[in-house]
């Protein structure tokens, strides 16, 4: 017989921690008290089918301070920030942000990630960001899997891709790379202050 204690533990409102929620508020400019709990947010998810925890639950459990639980889901590192939730969200609570947040801050903390090559992929993306201003998709592809040790892991739709004219193997660059990498300088400098 299932027991209902293992699942769900009772929590008192003068238990809870207000940090979590002022924090969010502080730096994402994002008041999750005007969340109505509609779930649009889950609703309208392009990914909430592979998620463990849904953009609806995420607010609930910041507006109790379970930040551990927070920085150890697996949807902190599945969320693709499409911005449909905030799109739908009749508050405009801009949970694509919120994730970004809890993002840095499980990485900071040394948080792992639950998926295998998730942090080494995101890593190669910003690399790639700041080296072009833009993702070249076939050099991300063949440094992941590298790096990764998967050296042949999409080499058959890659060569598709290819030849049907959809990856292009010589990165472009933007015209003002100059300011993206000044963007990347200047990230230090907006934590810290």
């Amino acid at each position: 017989m299932l027991n209902t204690a293992d699942f769900y533990h009772v929590l008192r409102i003068d238990q809870t921690s207000n940090s979590l929620r002022e924090e969010i508020k502080e730096h994402c400019h994002t008041d999750i008290e005007m969340c109505l709990e509609c779930g649009k947010c889950s609703g309208g998810c392009s990914n909430a089918h592979i998620f463990d925890i849904t953009p609806r639950k995420i607010i609930q459990l910041i507006k109790v301070g379970e930040e551990a639980k927070l920085l150890k889901m697996d949807a902190l590192w599945s969320c693709v920030a499409c911005q449909l939730c905030v799109d739908r969200c009749p508050s405009s609570i801009n949970i694509p942000r919120i994730m970004d947040y809890l993002r840095e801050k499980a990485y900071s903390q040394g948080v792992p990630a639950s998926r295998p090559n998730v942090e080494l992929f995101h890593e190669l993306m910003l690399n790639n960001i700041k080296r072009f201003g833009r993702v070249p998709e076939a050099l991300l592809s063949v440094e992941f899997n590298i790096r990764s040790k998967q050296y042949t892991k999409d080499a058959e739709m890659g060569m598709k891709m290819f030849f049907k004219g959809k990856l292009n193997p010589i990165p472009a660059r933007i015209k003002n790379i100059k300011q993206v990498q000044r963007m990347f300088r200047d990230i230090p400098a907006q934590r810290e202050g």
